[in-house]
């Protein structure tokens, strides 16, 4: 990593604290001093900046594209998690001096929350980003598809994974190598029990599979979308995953609650186990 450019801010500044320490030495009134103190801020504020995009240019030079770790059936394309892009990120930014921290506001917009990243450079700089997401108002509890606390999380990661591609311009790579074609997609063919997980790209059993949106085709049931997804939920490594799936899910978990209310409770009775396990 290239040094860290010298925090000088010329003979402009120098002249404005020599005006300060001497408007102070003699007293000066506040309503005179207070331009002053303005004046150093802006200069100061103004080189802060220029070592931030400085920094931030070396430490975008050394990122690549960030590869996709999950899969969409639906668009039949691949997709970065969260996790996935703080791995590929992180290390370099932290190493140029930037930290990143996410917080959530109040939206403009009806029925969203606004997930609010700040990119902030050692020396003091800090540049805002925000993303409006969808605000889900039913929740696991009472039958509904998502508690609160659900809502909360699963749509605060989804914020923050844009927020975080979006502060670097980073580029997803749908392959793990380029000269590999893409497999076409296929649907996963139905599990021999529920300790069984299929790839929903290659049919193959595997021990783990990143959360995805799945879709109803013409002619299946409603068993062809509960019985995958409480299987996909059931091997869950955290709760966090939990809360991917269930918002990536979410509009079928409510047109089933809507029209087949029995079996929507049958549905949460058979993943309550897997969630008071990953909330011990």
């Amino acid at each position: 990593m290239n040094e860290r450019l010298p925090a000088t801010a010329g003979p402009v500044l120098s002249d404005a604290m020599a005006m300060l320490q001497t408007a102070l030495a003699n007293k000066v009134d506040a309503a005179t001093i207070a331009p002053l103190y303005e004046l150093i801020d802006g200069i100061q504020t103004r080189e802060a900046e220029k070592r931030f995009n400085a920094a931030f240019v070396r430490a975008q030079a050394e990122m690549e594209p960030v590869f996709a770790d999950a899969t969409n059936p639906q668009t039949r394309s691949k997709y970065a998690t969260y996790h996935a892009v703080l791995r590929a990120a992180q290390p370099i930014y932290t190493a140029h001096g930037f930290g990143v921290t996410f917080t959530q506001e109040p939206s403009d917009q009806p029925g969203m929350v606004r997930v609010v990243g700040f990119l902030t450079h050692e020396d003091g700089f800090i540049r805002r980003y925000q993303i409006d997401v969808p605000r889900e108002n039913k929740g696991l509890r009472g039958g509904d598809a998502m508690t609160p606390m659900h809502q909360v999380g699963a749509g605060f990661t989804y914020g923050k994974r844009y927020c975080l591609i979006a502060m670097w311009n980073l580029a997803i790579d749908p392959d793990t190598d380029g000269n590999v074609p893409r497999q076409p997609y296929r649907p996963a063919p139905a599990a021999r029990s529920m300790d069984e997980l299929t790839d929903p790209q290659t049919g193959e059993v595997v021990d783990h599979v990143a959360p995805f949106k799945l879709e109803m085709r013409e002619g299946q049931t409603w068993a062809d979308f509960i019985e995958p997804l409480q299987r996909y939920i059931n091997h869950c490594r955290s709760i966090a995953e939990w809360d991917e799936w269930r918002l990536l899910n979410q509009d079928l978990l409510l047109k089933l609650k809507e029209t087949k209310p029995q079996l929507f409770r049958l549905f949460e009775k058979n993943v309550e186990a897997k969630y008071e396990e990953l909330t011990k």
